[in-house]
């Protein structure tokens, strides 16, 4: 059994695909835009910026969206959150992938010594039907502390 370790390929660590990464940046980049009027400059992607984000979730759970709308506001907030989390952790190994069984972006930091994923499109949309009581802004808190605290081994789903 050893021997077969011996010559297996180790998995190198591999930046995001290009199509991934593009779509995550045109779409956050048009709910920046989208929300630029009435936020100016505050939605900057900086992680202080999030509480704006439980804002627009807040107002947006509130009044009737239709599914159209709300399926938009969740893909372009997602991706939005996305980028806050990129942009906090620049240099780290990170993926986007295609999870299947929800049909969305997953972001992955830490292959292939640890696992700690995001599912962003997800924790909006349940923040939207007002499932989860904790807000956008402590979902990064806990993300964050979770890739800062990591070990070899550590696998943690975020949503």
């Amino acid at each position: 059994m050893f021997s077969f370790r011996f010559f297996r390929k180790r998995i190198k660590y591999t930046r995001p695909s290009i199509e991934h990464v593009s779509l995550v940046e045109r779409r956050a980049e048009e709910f920046r835009r989208f929300y630029e009027e009435r936020f100016g400059y505050g939605l900057n992607y900086e992680k202080n910026s999030l509480h704006l984000l439980d804002v627009i979730l807040s107002e947006a759970r509130d009044s009737s969206l239709n599914h159209d709308r709300k399926q938009w506001l969740a893909t372009h907030a997602g991706a939005y959150f996305f980028k806050v989390v990129s942009q906090r952790f620049p240099d780290w190994p990170m993926q986007y992938l295609w999870y299947h069984p929800l049909e969305q972006l997953l972001m992955v930091i830490g292959p292939p010594t640890y696992r700690i994923s995001l599912l962003a499109h997800q924790a909006v949309l349940l923040r939207l039907d007002a499932l989860p009581d904790l807000p956008v802004s402590m979902l990064f808190q806990r993300f964050e502390k979770a890739v800062l605290s990591a070990k070899a081994g550590d696998d943690q789903l975020f949503m």
